[in-house]
C-alpha cells in the first residue's frame, strides 16, 4: 500500500488495495498520529500472527467417531477453517505492508528522530 508524502504538514495519504477482490482503498493520516497508528496496527497484526503461530492447529479437527458424517464432517470443518487460517495470513501480510508504509512516512516527516530523542531524553530524567 503506497503512502505519499505531501510536503505541506497536512495529512499523509494512502491509497492501495486491502484484501483479494476489494477496490482500492485511501487511508487519510494526519502527521502527529502516524506513529500511534503504527503502534496500534503492529499490535493487532502481532496477536494475529500469534495466533496463526500458535493456536491455528486447534482449528483442524479430527473426526469424532470412524463413520462417514463424521469423517466428513471434520474435512469440511477443517476445509473451512483452512481458508479462515489462509484469509487470516493474507490480513498479517497486508497489515505488515500498511506498518511499512507507515514507517517510511513516519521517516519523511522525521517523527521516527523525534520519537528516538524523546525516548532517549526521558531515559537520562
Amino acid at each position: 500500500m503506497p503512502y505519499l508524502h505531501d510536503g505541506g504538514g497536512g495529512a499523509a495519504q494512502a491509497g492501495g488495495a486491502i484484501g483479494s477482490g476489494l477496490g482500492m482503498a485511501t487511508m487519510v493520516v494526519k502527521p502527529e498520529n502516524i506513529l500511534a497508528l503504527r503502534n496500534d496496527l503492529t499490535e493487532i497484526r502481532d496477536e494475529v500472527r500469534d495466533f496463526l503461530r500458535y493456536e491455528s492447529e486447534l482449528m483442524r479437527v479430527r473426526p469424532p467417531g470412524a463413520d462417514p458424517v463424521s469423517r466428513d464432517s471434520a474435512e469440511a470443518f477443517s476445509q473451512n477453517a483452512g481458508s479462515a487460517i489462509e484469509a487470516a495470513d493474507g490480513y498479517v501480510m497486508e497489515l505488515s505492508a500498511v506498518i511499512d508504509a507507515l514507517d517510511e512516512t513516519a521517516r519523511a516527516y522525521g517523527l521516527v528522530e523525534e520519537t528516538n530523542t524523546d525516548t532517549f531524553l526521558r531515559g537520562l530524567q
